[in-house]
């Protein structure tokens, strides 16, 4: 591993193949341009495989495409900006409201322009009919579909969500026809949670993909993509803005899942809140 040195002179450092020149070389004349690409969108500008990316990174000593662009931010950014590159350190509380609140508002509106009502309406439709369903996610990701398992279940769809990502993989690997698999990841780019898309979708079940803006393996691998809109920032993976979109786009699809066939979802309903009612004062 190469000292905490700038990423930059990490690549002046280490002796580079054709391929990584070419990648440092565009790098050298693009270095503030490249912070919010995802591994694919960065190869393609550049000109060469998302596998040479990562041999490039892990070469001048970082662990991924991820682990560079996070290391390069900090060497770019000043440091009070990397949490949210909106925010000043001289911000009054009032504006640091204000402008927390507008960016939140900006990410829903971008994410409801992005969205295809049919194919929400093809996801609605798998969501009811599918034999099983297992949201994969980790991280921020796994709470979103750990929410998303407690209200597909008031409309009486059963899904089912793992912590544990062994019990993610062997989950993937038991799902065939009839299924569906809805993966989160904002990035695109989780690695366990593209193995177990792919996984359930060589085995036939009908996958899904919520992530970010962008071309990624996992929007690539998946049957449908619905896409999210995030605020400019080194964590986007760590958003709240994030966040709130992906929770709204799966109240979207419990509802229209839900008028599929309302009278069995208002029945669930009901019994659901029979069941749950002896734990509320």
């Amino acid at each position: 591993m190469l000292p905490d040195i700038r990423f930059d002179e990490r690549v002046r450092q280490v002796k580079l193949t054709q391929r990584e020149k070419k990648i440092a070389a565009y790098l050298e004349d693009h270095h503030d341009q490249f912070l919010n690409d995802t591994i694919t969108e960065f190869a393609e500008k550049v000109g060469v495989s998302d596998a040479t990316v990562v041999r490039f990174c892990r070469h001048i000593g970082y662990k991924g495409y991820q682990d560079f662009k996070m290391h390069a931010a900090r060497d770019m950014l000043p440091k009070e900006r990397q949490y949210n590159p909106v925010l000043e350190r001289d911000d009054e509380p009032a504006t640091i409201c204000n402008k927390i609140f507008n960016s939140e508002v900006s990410v829903l509106s971008r994410t409801l322009l992005g969205l295809s009502v049919g194919e929400l309406e093809e996801i609605a439709e798998h969501l009811r009919n599918a034999r099983h369903i297992v949201l994969f996610g980790t991280g921020g990701s796994l709470n979103v579909a750990k929410d998303a398992v407690h209200k597909f279940m008031k409309i009486g769809i059963m899904v089912y969500v793992f912590d544990d990502m062994d019990l993610q993989h062997m989950a993937s690997s038991l799902m065939g026809e009839g299924d569906m698999v809805i993966a989160i990841s904002h990035s695109g780019s989780n690695l366990s949670v593209l193995k177990c898309l792919e996984t359930a979708k060589e085995g036939g079940a009908f996958t899904v993909a919520l992530t970010g803006y962008s071309r990624n393996p996992i929007a690539k691998a998946a049957n449908l993509t619905v896409q999210i809109a995030s605020e400019t920032t080194m964590y986007q993976s760590e958003s709240v803005s994030t966040r709130i979109a992906q929770l709204a786009v799966i109240d979207t699809l419990v509802a229209l899942a839900a008028f599929k066939d309302y009278d069995a979802s208002y029945e669930a309903i009901e019994a659901t809140r029979r069941a749950t009612s002896d734990t509320k004062f």
